[in-house]
């Protein structure tokens, strides 16, 4: 019988995929599991975390601006501040307060986190935007050390939706991501985490802004919090990222890609799926929440 991993390999991606802790990860990261869990953290530390593609660049600016006190952009991609991806000794050189992101579910994540009570800020997406961001990123990003004439998933939308659904592409299931960072005050006795959705962030930026730097306990006048919705506007950020940060930390893509910035718009699900794969999707999406008794609206 196969594994998640192997179907995933099997259905278009072409990065090495194994099976750690029951999560697919790629085999790249795969070593970084074991010593995570023994990880060193500071008090101080901020943890971004996030499932792929849901404002994850967006959402790490922000922190960024608020902890600065003002609205300008941190030096690198915030890839240099990937906690599953960057070394001990790489992180160990980001200066306090350090603003760390991540993909991993909460069970993975260094244990200090819990004794230290670190603030982390959770960002959910609608996963039907995820699912087709994601695809058109793998679709067009270059893995790190791989064939530039070969992006990371090569298979079509059906392939790359079937396999996603199920948990067998590398970070897992979407639907245990939110279900397990959700459930984190039950599991981890009443740790607070300040849960943002992205839909709100498009509607109301300014708004969820201050809501994380109050979370932060980083309050700012309130034009502040306009000032850096403003610089972090999909517009904004995406030549932000392009033409003025450090480039040190950033990733290849296939040629005329637009990179990690596409649309960054909300709903552009109901371009792609068809009504048979919403609905499939869905009702996955409801059984995953039913198994965790967590009521977890699609849209």
């Amino acid at each position: 019988m196969s594994t998640l991993a192997e179907r995933g390999m099997a259905a278009g991606w072409n990065i090495q995929l194994v099976m750690v802790d029951g999560v697919v990860e790629a085999e790249d990261f795969a070593d970084k599991f074991e010593t995570m869990k023994s990880r060193p953290l500071r008090e101080d530390d901020i943890f971004l975390a996030t499932y792929p593609k849901s404002g994850t660049h967006w959402a790490w600016e922000i922190l960024n601006m608020i902890v600065a006190g003002k609205a300008e952009y941190a030096k690198h991609w915030q890839n240099s501040a990937w906690l599953e991806y960057r070394t001990e000794e790489e992180l160990e050189e980001v200066t306090s307060p350090r603003i760390l992101h991540t993909h991993l579910l909460p069970r993975q994540m260094p244990e200090l986190l819990w004794q230290l009570e670190c603030k982390v800020v959770y960002v959910e997406r609608n996963a039907k935007d995820c699912a087709v961001s994601s695809f058109c990123q793998v679709s067009q990003q270059v893995w790190e050390g791989g064939s530039p004439q070969q992006s990371t998933f090569t298979g079509s939308w059906d392939d790359f939706l079937s396999v996603y659904q199920d948990g067998c592409a590398p970070l897992g299931s979407i639907f245990d991501h939110v279900n397990e960072w959700k459930n984190v005050s039950d599991v981890y006795d009443g740790f607070e985490v300040c849960s943002v959705k992205y839909e709100d962030m498009k509607q109301d930026c300014a708004t969820e802004i201050k809501r994380m730097a109050e979370y932060l306990d980083r309050h700012l006048p309130e034009e502040k919090y306009q000032e850096i919705a403003e610089a972090c506007s999909f517009k904004n950020l995406k030549h932000a990222s392009e033409k003025i940060k450090d480039q040190t930390f950033h990733v290849a893509w296939q040629e005329g890609s637009s990179g990690y910035f596409r649309k960054g718009q909300a709903g552009d699900w109901k371009n792609w799926f068809t009504v048979a794969q919403s609905e499939e999707f869905d009702q996955k999406y409801e059984l995953k929440c039913r198994e965790s008794a967590i009521k977890v609206p699609l849209c």
